[in-house]
């Protein structure tokens, strides 16, 4: 993550990966329904969440969205959040090269 904005209501925390890093995630894999994949603050399992977030991306679209309403602990830049359940597709069915960015750091656990 890399940034907090509160508007209008709505905290959004802004992430340095998106959809060109994991298509499936934003809903653009040929879904029907946006689904709203289950994400972890990674580094800390053990805090409780206790605020409701929308994830966004950092491309200039509006179709970066990486989920909305989730329970998440407080976080600022650097935490990692993790991706569950969303299948073994993330880097190779996306568009990787969109907008020149950096190639998405992959973990093997």
């Amino acid at each position: 993550m890399v940034d907090r904005k509160v508007s209008r209501g709505t905290t959004f925390l802004v992430c340095d990966g998106g959809m060109h890093h994991h298509l499936a995630l934003s809903g653009n894999l040929g879904a029907v329904l946006r689904r709203n994949w289950p994400l972890v603050a990674a580094d800390r399992l053990d805090v409780p969440a206790s605020e409701t977030v929308d994830l966004a991306g950092p491309l200039c679209t509006p179709l970066d969205v990486l989920g909305k309403n989730q329970s998440l602990p407080p976080l600022g830049p650097c935490d990692r959040i993790a991706v569950l359940q969303s299948g073994a597709y993330g880097a190779s069915a996306s568009p990787t090269g969109f907008l020149s960015r950096e190639p998405a750091i992959e973990y093997l656990i």
